[in-house]
């Protein structure tokens, strides 16, 4: 297996923001409830803060595409197939 990382495959019956969704990115945002953090996922909706377990919830102009897009349903089912690759 090669350590090399390609991008995924491109498709042209999917949209562009499915690199977000195949390969998830990892941030931060300030806990509302004690200013800790709160660790959240690019495919995740919510996340709980690490020090209270309070859970933030990502404002919808920032949701998923998945929730709105023409090619969501194309997309989903390339996650599917990545989700049972990985296990």
């Amino acid at each position: 297996m090669s350590a090399i990382r390609r991008a995924p495959p491109t498709n042209s019956l999917a949209c562009p923001g499915i690199k977000d969704l195949l390969r998830p990115t990892m941030s931060y945002v300030k806990c509302q409830q004690c200013g800790g953090s709160v660790e959240i996922w690019s495919d995740e909706d919510e996340g709980s803060c690490l020090d209270c377990g309070a859970t933030w919830k990502r404002p919808e102009e920032n949701a998923s595409c998945l929730s709105y897009c023409e090619y969501a349903n194309k997309c989903r089912e390339l996650i599917r197939a990545k989700q049972g690759n990985s296990k």
